[in-house]
């Protein structure tokens, strides 16, 4: 009996404890999940392109208006926060684009802050491992056990952010040199789409139940012998 609370015990303790190590992890289906901010990202960087969605609803010439929506996947500001909102992808809904989070959103320029701190800043400096204005980036994240995980589509241009900097702009950051500044709405920039949570992980309580199951399982085992 003791040796089967020791299973037990060392089951539980698997199936609880969070890796102390932030990282990147692949959930397959195209999402990563980042387990320090605790977001999923699309895997592809302009799923807009290439899911045909900007093709298919393409508006405006550009640099022409908020709204206006090209060809390659760059579009407006509110363009791009209205394509991420619609968005579904493998059943999840209620993505969004990436939070700037420090910025001061009365500075309509570059807030002297760590531009590592906004979510795509994350990605960019903290797990690709880019320095600002690198000559070349760096679009791969490699986990230390030889396991790599490949960003598709990741254009070295600006990327839209989720916050609106003044009435007439709004953040971005440029994944070309790591700078995260403001610029009218009407620019025709890229969009990474990103999910609060874990969403291709199994929930706690089904895999609690799996668990559970298997332990009954243990235990008849046990009892029959």
């Amino acid at each position: 009996m003791m040796k089967l609370q020791i299973i037990t015990y060392l089951l539980f303790a698997g199936l609880f404890t969070v890796s102390a190590q932030a990282a990147l992890h692949d959930r397959g289906n195209g999402m990563i999940y980042d387990d320090e901010l605790e977001i999923t990202w699309l895997k592809d960087a302009n799923y807009a392109h290439t899911s045909n969605y900007a093709a298919n609803n393409a508006t405006g010439s550009l640099n022409s208006s908020s709204t206006n929506i090209q060809a390659d996947g760059s579009m407006g500001w509110d363009a791009a926060k209205a394509w991420a909102a619609q968005l579904v992808f493998h059943g999840h809904d209620e993505w969004r684009l990436p939070s700037s989070n420090l910025i001061d959103p009365g500075n309509t320029c570059c807030n002297p802050v760590d531009f590592s701190e906004g979510e795509m800043g994350h990605m960019y400096y903290n797990n690709l491992g880019n320095t600002l204005q690198d000559s070349t980036i760096n679009k791969s994240y490699e986990n230390g056990s030889g396991n790599t995980i490949n960003i598709l589509n990741l254009q070295e241009a600006n990327y839209w952010l989720e916050e609106e900097a003044m009435a007439y702009s709004a953040w971005n950051f440029n994944a070309g040199d790591g700078f995260q500044t403001s610029f009218a709405k009407h620019m025709s920039y890229y969009a990474w789409a990103v999910h609060d949570g874990d969403v291709s992980a199994v929930p706690i309580p089904a895999a609690a139940w799996l668990f559970s199951s298997a332990l009954i399982g243990l235990i008849g085992l046990k009892r029959k012998t």
